[in-house]
């Protein structure tokens, strides 16, 4: 019996080495965007443009102002470890610059085509070299501007393998929008400009002004409400902003963090941050924060992760301590009264000229409750749709294996917030909201189940949805699922939409409300699933009635009615329960009877 030959061990040639080392700094194409943007801000740039297509898979434009490359420097610049930012082992413990191991531009060499025109300031021309399989294909003169210029594309054209492995255009080019929103806000110095499919999504002045970058990323009240944040506390020194608890969002996008102003994705830092608002934000919201922590060289190393993504503090939990303190200040530095606007809707403040949104409970029981006339008198309110209990869109049909629940007859609302029952076996308490957000999901599903065209509400007036960066990446992400949600949406300027139609017999709620907190749950979302069966609940969320508000008999019975038909009758489309049974054992033992 012959046995298995050894491979003999030999070296890789330099082509495939390349490649998989290029795998490495390079992963898809928000790495090279990033590579090339602490490039950029390395050269002291003040000005810097990214231009993407199809997601940065076909095309990524990076220019800048900065100091542009040497001629005789170019061709060594993609040289694998070849680098201006270190020179001896003693330099790693003094990184200053965001770049610093040589192997960015190799790397992205390796993994695409590259043109790169660049010039100096003391040269009187520029100079343009073309790179194919990370070698120079063409050199030559060049008139440029003082700066430099890449253009790369078809990324990983020669690796297949890797390619299909990239998400959708629409993915890729949102992923590119929050890095590029991160770094305007760690540098509110530089001018950024980032257009995507040829559309301009983000664009900051540069006035050094972090407030002033805020509103260019979020919008111009949401920067206005932040607290200045300027924090010393043992090695650490915080700055930034960071939200009032009036001010959250539905998922942590929003939150920013920063080490001596290079992006980090450090868990313990925004656990920290999202302490420091312990009791303070609604359940399921999270803050909004850009702080930025400065630390001496020997209190931080970022030679830790190959992408540069995490860093290693010699005292992590003085660090974290620092930030929950700096938060914890500036709240006691600010004025409670205007942390939250008691009319306004759960999260961003509302658009500049926007009327005060009254909660859905308040607006629902008035527009229930009051004449016309007098409704008419309080002048224009958020566009708002009612609930409704008729059966005009049919709830689907109960299969066998359904589960059933027992008949049940209203006695009253408890709280404002529970429809009493009395059952056969004892008394039930139900959840109005759990229970009827059940009901508006299980007919959004039932309506995409049985058309490709689900009935939307036209409206008669179409809304402007004003949109922060991320918000409107997502927008284009999913616009499949938001129209088979219903929802109509119009591009209308750059991070602006009309909305011309939203899901019909769904109800009760502000629509904007409902369709950020809808963009920051799919911005958010990172499990592996359905997005449409989330997207669904979110907007049944949104627009079922809410505790605290008043029922009506004839309404509770419709409720009840309507929950007794739905697939998962006990539950809420997010787990939790809808009702609460009481037995008759129980409460004959409570009165001494048993």
């Amino acid at each position: 019996m012959t046995g298995v030959q050894t491979p003999s061990i030999r070296v890789l040639l330099p082509e495939v080495a390349a490649r998989i080392a290029a795998g490495e700094v390079i992963e898809r194409p928000v790495s090279v965007v990033r590579e090339l943007l602490d490039n950029a801000i390395d050269a002291g740039s003040t000005r810097i443009t990214v231009e993407t297509e199809d997601g940065g898979v076909t095309l990524i434009c990076i220019s800048d102002d900065g100091r542009g490359i040497p001629p005789g420097d170019l061709e060594l610049a993609f040289e694998r470890h070849a680098t201006s930012k270190i020179e001896v082992l003693s330099d790693l413990g003094h990184v200053r610059t965001l770049g610093f191991r040589g192997e960015a531009l190799p790397s992205i060499a390796a993994a695409a085509d590259v043109e790169v025109i660049s010039r100096s300031a003391d040269e009187p021309v520029g100079v343009q070299a073309v790179l194919v399989g990370a070698r120079v294909v063409r050199r030559s003169a060049r008139a440029a501007p003082v700066g430099t210029s890449f253009t790369v594309r078809e990324l990983f054209g020669q690796l297949p393998a890797r390619r299909k492995f990239l998400g959708s255009a629409a993915a890729e080019s949102r992923a590119i929008t929050t890095l590029v929103s991160h770094y305007a806000l760690a540098y509110p110095e530089i001018a950024f400009q980032l257009i995507s499919g040829g559309r301009r999504v983000l664009a900051t002045s540069g006035d050094d002004d972090l407030r002033h970058a805020f509103a260019a990323v979020y919008d111009a009240p949401t920067a206005s409400a932040m607290l200045s944040v300027d924090h010393h506390e043992a090695a650490a020194r915080v700055t930034g902003l960071a939200g009032p608890p009036g001010v959250h969002r539905g998922n942590r996008a929003a939150i920013s963090v920063f080490v001596n102003r290079r992006w980090v994705q450090s868990r313990s830092l925004v656990f920290a941050i999202v302490d420091a608002y312990e009791g303070q934000l609604p359940a399921g919201r999270h803050p909004v924060a850009a702080l930025n922590i400065h630390l001496e060289d020997e209190e931080v190393d970022v030679n830790v992760h190959p992408a540069k993504a995490e860093v290693r503090f010699r005292d992590e939990r003085g660090v974290a301590r620092a930030v929950r303190h700096a938060i914890s200040a500036a709240f006691e530095g600010a004025r409670p009264v205007s942390w939250l606007d008691p009319g306004a809707p759960p999260g961003f403040p509302p658009a500049p000229g926007a009327p005060a949104a009254a909660t859905p409970p308040i607006a629902s029981l008035r527009a229930r409750l009051e004449p016309p006339a007098v409704a008419a008198l309080r002048g224009p309110q958020p566009v708002q749709v009612r609930m409704d209990w008729s059966h005009g869109t049919p709830a689907p049909e109960r299969p066998a294996h359904r589960e059933v629940l027992p008949l049940l007859r209203v006695v009253g609302q408890m709280g404002l917030t529970y429809v009493v029952a009395e059952g056969p076996d004892g008394m039930y308490l139900i959840d109005q909201h759990a229970a009827h957000e059940r009901v508006v999901y299980d007919r959004i599903v039932a309506r995409r189940a049985a058309t490709n065209d689900p009935p939307r509400q036209p409206l008669l007036e179409p809304i402007l949805l004003e949109l922060d960066a991320l918000q409107a990446a997502t927008a284009v992400e999913h616009a499949g699922h938001l129209g088979e949600l219903g929802l109509s949406l119009e591009p209308f300027g750059e991070r602006s939409y009309l909305v011309r139609a939203i899901p019909a017999r769904v109800g009760g709620t502000d629509v904007l409300s409902a369709l950020r907190a809808l963009l920051d749950q799919l911005a958010g979302e990172r499990r592996i699933g359905d997005p449409f069966s989330r997207a669904a609940a979110t907007v049944a969320c949104h627009s079922s009635v809410r505790a605290g508000a008043a029922m009506a008999l004839e309404e509770m019975r419709a409720l009840i009615e309507d929950l007794s038909t739905t697939e998962s009758p006990r539950t809420c489309p997010h787990g939790r329960p809808t009702l609460v049974h009481v037995g008759a054992d129980a409460i004959e033992r409570q009165f001494g009877r048993r």
